[in-house]
């Protein structure tokens, strides 16, 4: 893969919080989008064969043991990514897929698993181009690739009978005033295609029920020693319930409460409401401060924020990291308040990528902090 911006090759882009891609060198978006000529090379089309191989294997494997059968849904998801960063039609589907069913970033907020799976479709869909690019240089694949983008707007038409509550609570999304004018362009573009709808389908969809915090915030604290790429911050709104739950679970031996230490740190606060901790947060530095703070656990919830060092961090070192968590937490953690403020709680979670984006030399420094910060509470606004 080539930056289009800084020509410099790319090996793997960083994945942002938000799906996008950034160009490791010039930190510039290389998603693709609806101008993006698409492509299907040996490579690319090798990398997508074996995929769909192994996802054929993680769907036929249901008498294996459950880490032999996530390894083959790993297996199948990494090499995905590959072939659609060479911008592999069916593989940005699959990746779309991938998002939309919760098989990739299970520790990651509904809503944002909806939003990304949205680009994902609507990069293939929307593309402007009749057929993909080859290496002779000449447009095939015209019929395959509009079955592709009918398939997108099939999977689109079923993501919009099921939208999450923090999408259909906004009056906007990517430029359309409504859903309903979403659902309008997807209507036009299916015609466009030569494709059939049922207009019932497009025209009501139903608000998904809200996601048990407790559930996305355990999958995210065991990811934390995942040595491929393990999160590096993230916040979550509690109620008293979930904070009691989150803290007594147990899975094949893991258990939040015991993983608390140097490189894992937690803070809580007592919430105020949903934009505003009450009081002041506190550091927890091991399980028995932990414990202790969840059996009187305030009955308006918590907010609890994470800073992790363990696991496998390719961008940042961890004293980078520490340095990251002074910032954040700099004048009273105005900046975790910023982002509680703006929503971007329960949804999100940060790894190594999003962090490196803002860097300079390789480091993080309050001013790229407070930027990232500013970047992403102004996007929950969008």
């Amino acid at each position: 893969m080539k930056c289009g911006n800084c020509n410099q090759d790319i090996d793997r882009p960083l994945e942002l919080y938000d799906g996008r891609w950034c160009c490791p060198h010039c930190k510039k978006d290389v998603f693709p989008d609806t101008d993006t000529e698409l492509e299907i090379n040996a490579l690319n089309r090798e990398l997508f064969v074996r995929s769909e191989e192994y996802y054929f294997k993680w769907l036929t494997s249901s008498n294996e043991d459950k880490r032999t059968r996530f390894k083959y849904l790993d297996k199948a998801v990494n090499l995905c990514y590959e072939a659609a960063f060479m911008f592999h039609p069916s593989a940005l589907m699959r990746m779309g897929y991938y998002y939309d069913r919760g098989y990739v970033d299970f520790n990651t907020g509904s809503a944002e698993r909806w939003r990304v799976a949205y680009f994902y479709y609507k990069a293939v869909l929307f593309n402007v181009h009749r057929g993909v690019h080859t290496p002779e240089g000449d447009d095939r694949y015209v019929d395959e690739l509009t079955d592709i983008k009918l398939q997108c707007a099939g999977y689109l038409i079923d993501m919009l009978k099921n939208v999450p509550r923090e999408i259909a609570v906004k009056r906007q999304f990517d430029g359309y005033e409504s859903l309903d004018e979403l659902r309008a362009a997807l209507a036009e573009k299916i015609t466009d295609l030569g494709g059939d709808y049922d207009k019932f389908d497009l025209l009501y969809g139903e608000r998904a029920e809200d996601e048990d915090a407790a559930s996305v915030a355990f999958a995210t604290l065991r990811s934390c020693t995942d040595e491929e790429r393990a999160p590096v911050f993230g916040i979550f709104k509690l109620s008293k319930e979930e904070c009691v739950r989150l803290f007594s679970e147990e899975d094949n031996g893991f258990s939040v409460l015991e993983s608390i230490g140097r490189d894992l740190r937690l803070k809580m606060a007592k919430a105020y409401d949903d934009k505003e901790i009450d009081g002041k947060f506190y550091e927890l530095k091991n399980s028995n401060a932990v414990a202790q703070y969840v059996s009187d656990c305030p009955d308006s919830g918590v907010y609890m924020c994470f800073v992790n060092a363990r696991g496998g961090h390719k961008y940042l070192k961890k004293r980078t990291i520490a340095g990251i968590a002074k910032c954040l937490e700099d004048n009273g953690n105005a900046d975790i308040k910023r982002l509680i403020k703006a929503g971007r709680y329960n949804s999100c979670v940060f790894y190594d990528d999003d962090f490196y984006k803002y860097s300079e030399k390789g480091r993080t420094s309050k001013k790229e902090t407070d930027k990232f910060v500013s970047d992403v509470c102004e996007e929950e606004k969008n």
